[in-house]
């Protein structure tokens, strides 16, 4: 099969004559439809985040068509359509067998080393990282379901007060997917910063109540407007800047909740406000990925309630992975997700 091979900084070389993956017991194997790129990826193809060693096959946003199914699967058929589900465990620990999975001490993830992922032709999964898609969602929202679980995932698990207001600091994949997660919790009033204005017409068009252009407008005299003095509820930074981590903790209302969802680079300094945070009692929490939203999500896209469709803005053919990914580490105006196609 052919497949896109990481071998070092900037070092992408497309393989004809790859192994094709095996159907064994509990896996099944998956002709991958579309893959979503992920500014991850992006970034440690660059040489910008440390994933592990090459050689490998990236990729850890996939849609694809089950071909094969190994001894023992019952959750997956021959011709159904999926998306994967990537976290990797034992499945009998503690954390395993209450959802969270991704923090078990032998976790892994499809797409990074040692497992292969999803800029191939073909992918083979454990059958507990399958999905089965609704027939009205397409490849291309499928590809890209697992940049929104995370955000989504976070608000999902810990839940919202109806009539909250919330703060969101950035407005790609990430700040749109909490912004129409905390509308349909309850949030009375999202109010969106960032300092691209396109990005901002998009949060309005995906449902912002508020958006804030912090070149042009101070951030925290709008949020306390817009809250009577108060601050938010809820503050979320999706912008991963010590800048906007800083103000996530100050516009937040007293008792009120901050979550970190932007990963600022490794050689920024970070300095929490931690007498503000000790004496307001503000609770921080982090976090990545929720196995358990994947379905909700899907049938709030199935229902129309979440809009993935329009965060795809950019398509690339198979062949043009290297492409795609230059177009995501440059960030041109307008980009929100870019997914590659088997077809083209």
């Amino acid at each position: 099969m052919k497949a896109w091979i990481w071998k070092g900084v900037d070092d992408l070389v497309l393989d004809g004559h790859y192994p094709d993956p095996d159907a064994r017991p509990g896996w099944v194997v998956l002709k991958v439809l579309a893959a979503g790129i992920c500014s991850t990826d992006a970034a440690i193809v660059s040489g910008r985040f440390d994933a592990g060693r090459p050689p490998a096959v990236l990729g850890h946003e996939i849609c694809g068509r089950v071909v094969a199914v190994g001894e023992g699967v019952t959750a997956a058929k021959e011709g159904e359509r999926v998306v994967v589900e990537t976290s990797l465990a034992c499945g009998w620990c503690p954390k395993c067998r209450s959802g969270n999975k991704h923090l078990c001490r032998e976790a892994g993830e499809i797409g990074f080393p040692p497992y292969d992922g999803g800029y191939a032709e073909y992918v083979a999964v454990p059958q507990g990282c399958v999905r089965r898609m609704p027939d009205v969602m397409t490849d291309d929202q499928g590809a890209i379901l697992e940049a929104s679980i995370c955000p989504f995932g976070r608000i999902y698990r810990d839940g919202l007060r109806p009539g909250a207001t919330v703060l969101v600091q950035g407005c790609g994949v990430g700040g749109l997917s909490f912004l129409q997660a905390a509308k349909i919790c309850g949030a009375s009033k999202v109010i969106v910063a960032a300092r691209n204005v396109r990005r901002l017409e998009t949060a309005r068009r995906f449902g912002a109540d508020v958006t804030v252009n912090v070149k042009d407008e101070d951030l925290e005299s709008r949020v306390m407007e817009e809250t009577g003095g108060e601050g938010v509820d809820l503050s979320i930074d999706a912008a991963g800047a010590a800048s906007t981590i800083d103000a996530a903790v100050r516009y937040c209302t007293k008792g009120g909740r901050v979550m970190l969802y932007g990963i600022p680079p490794d050689d920024v300094p970070i300095r929490l406000p931690v007498k503000d945070m000790l004496f307001r009692q503000i609770t921080i929490s982090g976090g990545t990925n929720n196995e358990l939203a994947w379905v909700p999500l899907m049938e709030l896209i199935a229902a129309g309630r979440f809009n993935n469709r329009d965060m795809v803005t950019h398509r690339f053919a198979f062949d043009e992975l290297p492409q795609a990914m230059r177009t995501v580490s440059e960030r041109p105006d307008g980009l929100i997700k870019a997914v590659v196609r088997m077809e083209g």
